[in-house]
């Protein structure tokens, strides 16, 4: 039989003839972390926070400073002098 052939054999091509699967994995145990994992987790966090400031905060205030405004103020004492 040729590849063709058995390709057209199946009833759904797969690729995979007489439905030979890989085999499945077997799922690792999870162990929930101990209290004391976690506190060694949380300090090491915040030992490599500490003093880290996100440089992109600075750069969109810088922007925003040197921005001009859309609308500007116009002194009148009546409305429609303004929208002339």
């Amino acid at each position: 039989m040729t590849p063709l052939e058995r390709l057209l054999a199946e009833e759904l091509p797969t690729g995979t003839f007489g439905h030979a699967q890989p085999p499945a994995r077997r799922p690792r145990p999870i162990r929930p972390w101990t209290a004391e994992e976690q506190a060694q987790h949380l300090a090491d966090l915040n030992a490599a926070l500490e003093g880290w400031q996100d440089p992109g905060e600075h750069a969109a205030r810088d922007r925003n400073r040197h921005r001009p405004a859309h609308l500007r103020v116009v002194d009148s004492s009546s409305g429609s002098e303004a929208a002339a």
